[in-house]
């Protein structure tokens, strides 16, 4: 099992990103539903999101193999004329392990359009291989369409970055997503998802505020096939996060996240 799980993120590394456990709930979309400081690593433009400090931590373990576990930071913020957001993330073990770091930017153009940018830096270590690292950029979008309506996405090292002596190219990820606010207590999303590796998969999930502390989450990802739940509770400024995942053929996938807002 170590060597199959190994010999598959070879061919595929840095294709897992940092995860919001509210976003892994919802259906594994990747766009930052919640506004939770970990969602930026994918979601660059929900950097703008943020009015206050926010700092989020996150941690879980895929199919229940420690090889596949992962721990990411982070911290966004307002300044001046913009947003701004960092974070660092850790995956995999002693023998293979992808670490990630980032620095983003973003701007609020309009009431409508919010426009994210962010800086990666990979690096990659196998036990008796060695290290390698790479520059990526990620750019990402926030529109409204309409007071219920938004269409937001990304597009994931879009510098076409590659790794190693072999040069072998990163993922390139093209994200297109529309959020619905049916009611106020209620989101329905849609997530279409196109990497240079894989065949495009299709995420829909949604949440609900079962009380004004508690929230859940629910989804489904197809290609493989997935279903998702999840739950948060608001405790003042204390957000705790918890989502899991099924596989057909594999163990349950867990994250957990803690977040707190400085207001």
């Amino acid at each position: 099992m170590y060597v199959l799980c190994l010999s598959t993120y070879l061919s595929a590394a840095f294709e897992h990103y940092p995860a919001d456990p509210a976003a892994v709930g919802s259906g594994l979309i990747t766009i930052n539903i919640q506004a939770n400081a970990i969602g930026i690593f994918a979601d660059p433009a929900s950097v703008t999101s943020f009015q206050n400090r926010h700092v989020g931590v996150s941690s879980g373990k895929r199919f229940g193999l420690s090889l596949l576990k992962h721990q990411s930071a982070a911290l966004a913020f307002p300044v001046k004329n913009g947003y701004a957001a960092f974070g660092a993330s850790i995956f995999g073990d002693e023998h293979y392990s992808e670490k990630m770091w980032c620095l983003i930017m973003g701007r609020q153009f309009s009431d409508r359009l919010s426009i994210g940018m962010g800086l990666m830096y990979y690096d990659l270590q196998i036990k008796n291989y060695g290290q390698a690292g790479s520059w990526g950029i990620n750019v990402g979008w926030n529109m409204k369409l309409d007071d219920t309506l938004y269409w937001r996405g990304y597009w994931r090292n879009i510098n076409g970055p590659t790794i190693g002596s072999a040069r072998e190219s990163l993922p390139q990820v093209l994200v297109s997503a529309l959020t619905y606010t049916p009611i106020p207590q209620a989101n329905v999303i849609v997530e279409w998802e196109q990497d240079t590796i894989y065949d495009s998969r299709v995420k829909f999930g949604g949440q609900f505020n079962l009380l004004p502390w508690v929230t859940i989450h629910t989804g489904h990802a197809i290609s493989p096939g997935q279903t998702t739940a999840g739950i948060e509770i608001n405790y003042k400024q204390i957000i705790i996060n918890y989502a899991l995942s099924t596989h057909s053929h594999l163990d349950l996938s867990h994250w957990l996240g803690l977040g707190f807002s400085f207001r």
